[in-house]
């Protein structure tokens, strides 16, 4: 199995950029990961689900689709008539 290993405080820089929604690629290069390792990294951070590095990069992914859905919620609420059809498709989302 091939695989990647980064530190802890890469690991916290990964999910930091994933929450800046930057691309797999774009955080390859500004934590100096060598263009040849480069294909093998945004392959762990988008499908080696068992790895630090996935996990990484989806929790910083999902903690802000999280802030971004609960911002859409709160103006639907409020009646704000953009945020209303994203919180029904929100809602009908997670029905399935």
């Amino acid at each position: 199995t091939i695989s990647m290993e980064l530190n802890k405080e890469d690991l916290q820089k990964l999910e930091e950029m994933s929450g800046a929604l930057m691309s797999p690629e774009e955080i390859a290069i500004l934590l100096d990961i060598v263009p040849d390792e480069r294909k093998l990294f945004r392959s762990m951070c988008l499908e080696h689900d068992r790895s630090e590095i996935y996990t990484a990069y989806q929790k910083g992914r999902l903690n802000t689709k999280l802030k971004l859905r609960e911002t859409i919620v709160k103006l639907a609420m409020a009646g704000s008539p953009a945020a209303e059809p994203i919180a029904i498709k929100f809602i009908n989302e997670q029905k399935t």
